[in-house]
């Protein structure tokens, strides 16, 4: 075999081809890069954009939180006769309160619940205390 057989090149190769084109532009005619082409490349992909929530930040309701906290010492402070009383009637209070705002209202409710049953063990406790001092 011969070398430019091998390269797939043919024998005939020291014959020069010309070419030549015979288009010519006027000034009317625009100038079109891609006029000889069937296809046009696609665009490459574009970047992906960020995508941005726009949350607003979540408020907490203080009022509701400081209703339940109350509310838990009050359960936990019953066996106290009149102090007990004042701290159960200031979670129903800031419960109430929370209740009205809106959003969540778990702990609201939750500082409500504790704080009416601290309320009826407190009054129940302050009788058994005055009826107890009463008969000494």
């Amino acid at each position: 075999m011969d070398e430019k057989e091998l390269y797939g090149q043919n024998q005939n190769s020291n014959q020069s081809q010309t070419y030549t084109t015979n288009q010519t532009y006027s000034a009317n005619q625009a100038y079109n890069p891609n006029q000889g082409q069937q296809y046009q490349q696609p665009y490459p992909p574009q970047p992906a954009k960020a995508v941005v929530y726009d949350t607003m930040p979540m408020k907490n309701n203080n009022v509701a939180i400081a209703g339940l906290i109350i509310g838990i010492f009050a359960l936990l402070g019953c066996w106290v006769p009149f102090w007990n009383l004042i701290l159960s009637i200031a979670g129903v209070i800031c419960s109430a309160i929370g209740l009205s705002h809106k959003g969540r209202t778990g702990m609201a409710v939750g500082g409500l619940v504790t704080s009416i049953i601290a309320l009826l063990i407190a009054i129940v406790m302050s009788i058994i205390y005055l009826a107890a001092f009463s008969m000494a």
